[in-house]
């Protein structure tokens, strides 16, 4: 929910290339705006100092420069600041802009909601700092940021008293990093024509700012995952200690599936082959009533002989707290935002209390060196015990900015230990923001319908964990419970999936048969 002051805050606004520009520096006591006694504005620069604070009423110290280059169509915005306290975030304030549409959330176009919109990324809003406002003369106006780093931005968009619009382009520094002093990487505003222009050279910058390279020749996706046109995703046990699958009934799915296509098409994933899912997350061994490491270790030579690969799910945020020596490894590593807020990630209601109230779920940082090892060695281990091919990183798209250790970095740090280790794994996760897309070369979650070039240069992707099955719609593991089952689209950067639970094949098998039949067109088209 977007809040406002209950009084006009005052903010002095100045105009730059035709734009209304206003600036607040936020600190984790207070905000402020620019003293307009205090400000020049010549040659393309406002430069403030001294500020204001309570509406105007109150004045203090501190600087503000927000420099310009470019014009109308292409402007470029850095702000920066020193102020005595630690500075949380600075904000430009662009006002008087028109009524229109726009593109940003999941890069689709919409309203401006009545009660304004605040897109936050990497998380809560579009995969790119990239928003667009339609212009009612023709054409669009867009907002960007051009950081070669993953730092929280915000972009909050609604009505003004005036009646027109406003537009607030928000940075944060790291928060390892925050200081009484910040500058922002360049903010550009502007007018376009066609919005997949902008959107274009954003993905540019993007490939020269995080390494993204097309799919068909980044380096960190082995041959034998670019065979692949068929995810079988066999869910085993749930939080409630429910089994779908053990691991013997797993193999039976793969030599059936395999019965119709091709072993090296097949990528089995595995979510609650540990056990209790998410209960287990953190400690990552082959559960006794699934079949114990024997039949874990049948399960993946067993889809070795058939072609087929295994990917295990290991949770990228999460453990159970209540584990054994949790507190050599989890206990200082909690995922805190900025302002010191423990999170305690998503909250599912898995015992159905109606509370959603799992307090043993820790969320946890994988920048952290605790859990950070922990995964790594967890992973590392299961891959030189058994095999697996591939590793899945549940919530890997989960980031705050802790001011303790960094989320993105940490991740990077996990991929790059692993494919260092071993050059032939597969390292995938959930979610996508554009960098994180440099990380993970497949996940499991969206493209944006109106720019899939985004994604789909780079990345590939499997069907959501809560995609329903064939035969009544149970999304196994996952929390949602059920979820009706629809054919998979047929397109470049989704591989066709099916969840397979229990009796899903015996009483569902011309539905799984017909996206049996849509791989094989997958990998006729594509491979």
């Amino acid at each position: 929910m977007m809040q406002h002051f209950s009084f006009d805050f005052g903010d002095p606004v100045y105009e730059l290339a035709g734009w209304k520009v206003g600036a607040q520096i936020i600190t984790f006591e207070n905000t402020y705006g620019l003293d307009p006694d205090l400000v020049r504005v010549e040659d393309g620069l406002i430069a403030a100092c001294g500020l204001r604070w309570a509406g105007g009423q109150e004045r203090c110290g501190g600087e503000v420069a927000v420099a310009s280059e470019g014009g109308t169509d292409a402007l470029r915005l850095a702000i920066s600041a020193r102020h005595e306290k630690k500075i949380r975030c600075t904000k430009l304030i662009l006002s008087g802009l028109p009524e229109g549409r726009l593109i940003g959330s999941r890069m689709e176009e919409h309203e401006i909601p009545a009660a304004g919109i605040i897109l936050g990324w990497p998380r809560g809003g579009p995969p790119m700092p990239l928003v667009f406002l339609q212009d009612p003369e023709g054409g669009w106006r867009y907002f960007r940021s051009l950081d070669d780093r993953v730092r929280e931005k915000r972009i909050a968009v609604y009505r003004a008293g005036d009646g027109g619009v406003t537009v607030e382009l928000i940075h944060e520094d790291a928060g390892p990093e925050m200081t009484n002093e910040t500058a922002a990487p360049a903010w550009e505003i502007g007018r376009c024509d066609d919005p997949r222009e902008i959107v274009h050279a954003q993905m540019a910058h993007n490939e020269r700012a995080f390494g993204l390279q097309p799919w068909e020749t980044r380096p960190d996706v082995p041959e034998w995952a670019r065979e692949i046109s068929f995810v079988a995703a066999i869910h085993m046990m749930h939080w409630s200690g429910y089994i779908f699958n053990s691991y013997a009934d797993a193999l039976d799915v793969l030599r059936w599936v395999c019965g119709r296509i091709e072993g090296k098409r097949v990528l089995a994933f595995l979510p609650g082959w540990e056990g209790r899912y998410y209960w287990r997350y953190g400690h990552y061994r082959p559960h006794e009533s699934l079949g114990g490491e024997d039949g874990f270790r049948r399960l993946v030579d067993g889809a070795h002989e058939l072609g087929v690969r295994v990917c295990p799910m290991f949770g990228c945020n999460c453990a159970n707290e209540g584990l054994e020596s949790f507190e050599q490894w989890g206990a200082g590593s909690h995922l805190t935002s900025a302002g010191g807020y423990v999170l305690q990630g998503n909250k599912p209601d898995w015992d159905v209390s109606r509370a959603h109230d799992p307090g043993w779920q820790a969320w946890l940082n994988p920048g952290a060196p605790g859990w950070g090892n922990r995964l790594f060695e967890e992973s590392a281990r299961m891959i030189e015990q058994f095999g697996v091919d591939a590793t899945f990183y549940d919530t890997s798209g989960s980031w705050t900015n802790d001011p303790n250790h960094p989320v993105f970095e940490g991740m990077m740090r996990l991929r790059d230990r692993l494919k260092a280790r071993f050059p032939g794994l597969l390292v995938t996760g959930e979610h996508w923001y554009s960098p994180l897309g440099a990380i993970f070369p497949v996940s499991h979650h969206w493209c944006p319908e109106r720019f899939p070039e985004a994604f789909a240069k780079y990345n590939r992707r499997w069907a959501h964990l809560n995609t329903g099955d064939p035969s009544r719609g149970s999304t196994g593991v996952h929390e949602m419970g059920t979820h009706p089952w629809e054919i998979p689209e047929l397109r470049q950067d989704l591989w066709p999936t099916v969840t397979f639970v229990d009796g899903t094949i015996a009483n569902a098998p011309d539905r799984v048969e017909q996206v049996i039949a849509l791989a094989k067109r997958y990998a006729e088209e594509w491979l």
